[in-house]
């Protein structure tokens, strides 16, 4: 049985409120001033004229490039079709995607709280609130937004899935659901295998399989070309490019693009895949829902051919999961140095990837860049850095890698705890966000 917990209302209410409420108004008045750079949304551009172009000819879908940008469409022929005839002009496109996507973040962050053992009471509130407005400033969360992106979407549908309790006929829909749309989901079914929800297992695989069904159906010939011949079509983006935060990006980058470079690559996918899943469901068998899911949804980011920075959304969960831990750990810590250390987490996170207000070259200023952007970069300068440029331009994969090797440490070291966090009492899988927010009470 979960041990539940709640946040104290008193102080995580006002706060809550004044982030979000700053953090919110902050990044309103930046794309208002900046709507060229940040209100754009090139990736939808891509998507809306995509699924256009189904209307016109299917084989056009893999062969031609779309939007103001001359991106090509990479995704599954199901992504194609979420776009196609929709009732919509692209304005309110960009309205409706903008709104789901921050509705989205908000839902996992809630929703991570529930995970670890929080009620659903006002301190949840203000705690959601602030996390929320801290990720909004995120440069991942910041990236999805200006592009139009549907990582933050993708990755609520895997998160609140996941959270449901195995019982629930449904679970694992929404994970295949994301797969479909977006192949790199794929590897939270591996999750489901390893952790023994076989059903849930069964239903996302499902799920996938009825959307490539569905593509087939609808749109053959575009299913065909994808398929069977353009499923490597991420090959035309230039996975070299500093953005790109993967193994792949950074070998690329390291030794260019060659047959040495994909053996290596190959190798540390496999390694870090074999690691990552074992230790995510370690952690997820010792009641550690949260740190396993996160712990899978960095691996893959780690693993993927191409994990562009605004792919690495899992900050905000992680950023949930740090605070969690700072605020556990730091109240039982001996001394204001240690409470200075665990708080050290979320904080460390918010520095690597805060899209602080700055300019760079070719843009207006105060608008939210990274701090990876301020390294030389395109035109192959990526491939010129010095030791310490290599460091600081491969910070996120550095930073994901680090998590993956403490959460493989943590759960090979660890028998079942008590808590996450020393804080939640261990609990069945199935006791998720269900048993986690049901009824009130004291904690047993």
């Amino acid at each position: 049985m979960m041990r539940r917990m709640s946040l104290s209302a008193r102080i995580w209410l006002p706060v809550g409120v004044l982030i979000a409420g700053i953090a919110g108004a902050a990044w309103v008045w930046t794309v208002r001033h900046h709507p060229d750079l940040l209100w754009r949304l090139l990736d939808l551009q891509v998507y809306d004229d995509a699924a256009a172009s189904l209307s016109r000819a299917q084989h056009r879908l893999y062969t031609h490039r779309f939007g103001d940008a001359g991106l090509p469409f990479i995704y599954p022929p199901f992504a194609a079709l979420v776009f196609y005839k929709l009732p919509l002009g692209f304005a309110a496109l960009k309205l409706l995607v903008t709104g789901l996507t921050l509705g989205g973040l908000a839902a996992v962050v809630w929703v991570s709280w529930g995970m670890l053992g929080h009620r659903r009471d006002a301190g949840r509130v203000g705690a959601t609130l602030a996390v929320t407005g801290a990720a909004l400033w995120l440069e991942p969360v910041q990236q999805t937004l200006a592009f139009g992106q549907v990582n933050v979407i993708l990755m609520a549908a895997v998160v609140l899935d996941l959270a449901q309790p195995d019982r629930r006929p449904w679970k694992g829909a929404g994970v295949g659901l994301a797969t479909g749309f977006k192949l790199t989901p794929a590897i939270f079914i591996a999750y489901l295998l390893v952790t023994r929800r076989f059903r849930a297992a069964a239903v996302a695989t499902g799920t996938f399989l009825a959307t490539v069904a569905a593509g087939w159906a609808l749109i053959p010939g575009a299913s065909r070309t994808y398929w069977f011949g353009a499923i490597d079509v991420g090959d035309n983006v230039g996975q070299d490019f500093i953005s790109n935060q993967s193994f792949n990006g950074m070998l690329r980058r390291l030794l260019g693009s060659g047959p040495a470079e994909q053996a290596l690559w190959l190798l540390l996918a496999g390694a870090t895949a074999v690691v990552g899943l074992a230790a995510a469901a370690l952690l997820s068998r010792r009641g550690r829902e949260l740190a396993g899911v996160v712990t899978c949804g960095v691996t893959g980011l780690l693993v993927s051919p191409i994990s562009w920075t605004h792919h690495w959304v899992w900050a905000a969960p992680l950023l949930v999961l740090l605070t969690h831990t700072a605020l556990v750990r730091g109240a039982r810590a001996a001394g204001p140095a240690r409470r200075a250390l665990w708080a050290a987490l979320p904080v460390g996170l918010v520095l690597l990837a805060f899209a602080w207000p700055m300019a760079r070259p070719g843009t207006a200023a105060l608008t939210p860049q990274g701090l990876l952007w301020r390294l030389p970069y395109e035109q192959g300068r990526e491939h010129r850095w010095t030791a310490l440029q290599t460091l600081l331009g491969n910070g996120y994969l550095l930073a994901g890698a680090a998590l993956v090797a403490t959460a493989a440490g943590l759960a090979a070291r660890a028998a079942p705890r008590t808590s996450e966090g020393d804080a939640v009492a261990a609990r069945p899988r199935t006791d998720t966000v269900g048993a986690s927010v049901n009824g009130g009470g004291s904690p047993p």
